[in-house]
């Protein structure tokens, strides 16, 4: 624990706070020092360091229960802005106050400015903490204009974790959280995924497509006029060219079955997430996920590839191969 300042205690009692600040400048810990004085909740959208919650979620509660969680399916809020920001808004529905939101250490560029930028016009905290060492985060009083009250909070202190520890500390989250799941098997008519094209429209079956791509094929949807198949490996362009003219179709997606094994998911029932899924198996009619989760009806796509162990790693480059024309 650290010594809040006076000036934030008073501040933050009965407020929302959001907090801003680099990687090791100490966000979590003074956040869990004035949660421990205060009280209330903690919303923690540091997606790959999550203290409330498992990673890649946004997540409000306390030290000892989380009362929701809200699936973005990364570590990192690079390429997910709107998943984070639609997360933050969803989690902070209901939060009781005071509540401190923690955010990732994501603050240099401009991108990072324009996403810290968003949330805090989302948020309208009633008290804004900016923890900096150099002046890295003075753009941020300029919300001072716009009626929210601006503390600063002087960092001197080294950072204390490597990238390697912080690492490790996220795949040990991981383990913990999948210790106890099962393996689930699901029928596909039974679900629907969100952003993801898999599942969506009219199934079409595997053979005939076999025979036409050259290659072994895991399932198949057709949707007007685009169809979606799961592969191992990619067809030649004439294979495809021949599929579109059997079909009738204008626009194939090939997603290469590799990338949905052991792809991370958010598990939700009833439009509530319920736990995270790790898609161990998809063929036909069926999708076996490996979740603490008893049933589910949606599963929404993340962006890493997990494995029992807990190491994972984002998904780099286009997993899903369109062929078609432009939309």
């Amino acid at each position: 624990m650290i010594e809040v300042p006076p000036k934030l205690k008073a501040l933050a009692q009965g407020a929302i706070v959001l907090f801003l600040g680099g990687v090791d400048t100490g966000k979590s810990t003074l956040i869990r020092s004035l949660h421990r004085e205060l009280g209330g909740e903690v919303l923690d959208a540091d997606l790959g360091q999550s203290e409330i919650g498992p990673p890649a979620c946004v997540s409000r509660g306390d030290y000892e229960h989380v009362e929701e969680s809200h699936f973005v399916g990364d570590i990192s809020p690079r390429g997910n802005f709107i998943q984070l920001l639609s997360a933050v808004q969803a989690a902070l529905r209901g939060a009781k106050r005071p509540c401190l939101i923690d955010t990732d250490g994501y603050i240099a560029g401009e991108a990072a400015r324009s996403l810290k930028g968003e949330m805090v016009n989302l948020v309208r905290p009633d008290l804004l903490v900016l923890l900096q060492r150099r002046g890295e985060l003075d753009y941020f009083k300029l919300f001072a204009r716009k009626g929210i009250e601006v503390l600063e909070v002087k960092v001197t202190h080294q950072g204390s974790k490597s990238r390697e520890e912080r690492i490790r500390a996220r795949e040990e989250a991981f383990r913990r959280y999948f210790q106890g799941a099962s393996l689930r098997r699901w029928p596909l008519k039974e679900l629907k995924f969100e952003r993801s094209p898999l599942g969506h429209g009219e199934p079409v079956e595997p053979a005939l497509l076999e025979k036409l791509l050259g290659c072994p094929v895991y399932g198949a949807w057709r949707a007007g006029d685009e169809l979606v198949v799961v592969v191992a490996g990619y067809a030649q362009a004439q294979a495809l060219g021949a599929a579109k003219e059997l079909l009738g179709v204008e626009y194939i997606h090939l997603i290469n079955r590799r990338e949905i094994q052991n792809l991370l998911v958010g598990c939700l029932l009833g439009g509530r997430l319920v736990g995270l899924g790790i898609i161990k198996g998809l063929e036909g009619d069926w999708i076996e996920v490996l979740t603490p989760a008893e049933e589910a009806t949606l599963l929404q796509a993340g962006r890493l590839i997990l494995s029992d162990d807990g190491h994972h790693r984002r998904l780099v480059g286009p997993e899903i191969q369109p062929q078609g024309p432009r939309a």
